[in-house]
């Protein structure tokens, strides 16, 4: 069986063909052009017959497709409701790209949802997760009995928007202040490293000594070397992380917590203040709750899209 898989990420887009295994046969990438939706999603069409016509498969050969989209999505009508970093709002995103794939059978679903399925159905995951991204944004996913939660407007495990500042509230992309994603996202540790290397001399020699780059990456880079004002920024965001999750933890007693995106790759920095945060304020019977990143990679999502598919078409 061959499902065709497109995961359109805040800075990259990835199109592929996947396997009912879950194995990924063929992918590639694309920058995400956030100035026009409709011509990026045309872009995102071309990708994908361009991986199934490499792979040797002609379009009408997939059975289907499924698609991760950065943001809030109305699950029932594959819509895409709002996403806050690149601009787009109630854009058809399913009926837009059957027309351009000329493929029916197709669906789309918020990309962290579906890191979340992937995680279910090809990775072994227990019955009761959380699965968090964090990423040039934040998001989350519930997953309570083997079942993805959708909640009434689809819009469960939206931790990203959660405020966790309030006497220095940032401005967040989605129009709020203090917001988790505008505390501690990728985009948010790049800018306050940027802000770190133009007030700091040391800073600005060690990133050039060690060709880090000004971004969160970078400020990794700098914080494994043991530089402790860079190690402090990921601390910042490790604690508000654990705010944030505490409560969430309570309420629904998952096993275990999964961490993806590019910022999780240094789950090690974030780790220590995000558990003793958490710790200090979930319920006591929760508070040992089991937190790892996920095996799945940078293609959790697209794994997740072809996992969509498979679960639409049971």
């Amino acid at each position: 069986m061959y499902i065709g898989a497109i995961d359109i990420g805040g800075s990259k887009t990835i199109a592929g063909i996947v396997n009912e295994n879950g194995e990924l046969l063929i992918e590639k990438q694309i920058v995400t052009e956030n100035s026009d939706c409709a011509a990026h999603f045309n872009r995102c069409a071309a990708l994908l017959l361009e991986a199934a016509a490499e792979y040797g498969v002609p379009a009408q050969a997939l059975e289907g497709v499924g698609v991760s989209l950065p943001g809030m999505v109305d699950h029932s009508h594959s819509v895409l409701l709002l996403a806050p970093g690149a601009g787009w709002r109630d854009f058809p995103a399913a009926e837009f790209l059957r027309e351009a794939l000329g493929i029916r059978a197709l669906w789309c679903e918020n990309d962290v949802n579906n890191c979340a399925r992937a995680e279910l159905r090809f990775a072994g995951a227990p019955e009761n997760f959380l699965w968090i991204t964090v990423s040039t944004g934040i998001g989350g996913a519930v997953v309570a009995d083997g079942r993805v939660l959708l909640g009434c407007n689809s819009l469960a495990g939206e931790l990203g928007h959660c405020k966790v500042e309030f006497e220095h509230p940032l401005p967040c992309p989605c129009g709020s202040r203090g917001c988790l994603e505008a505390h501690a996202s990728g985009a948010a540790l790049s800018r306050r490293f940027a802000l770190l290397l133009a007030e700091d001399p040391q800073a600005a020699a060690l990133a050039r000594e060690r060709g880090a780059s000004p971004d969160a990456a970078g400020c990794a880079a700098l914080a494994q070397a043991g530089f402790s004002p860079a190690r402090a920024l990921f601390d910042r965001a490790g604690g508000y992380l654990g705010q944030a999750l505490a409560p969430v933890v309570s309420m629904l007693n998952p096993e275990r917590v999964y961490f993806g995106g590019g910022v999780a790759r240094s789950l090690g920095l974030l780790l220590p203040r995000m558990r003793s945060a958490l710790d200090a304020r979930a319920a006591e019977s929760c508070a040992g709750v089991e937190i790892r990143a996920t095996g799945l990679g940078y293609e959790a999502s697209l794994l997740g899209a072809a996992a969509l598919f498979l679960e639409q078409a049971q």
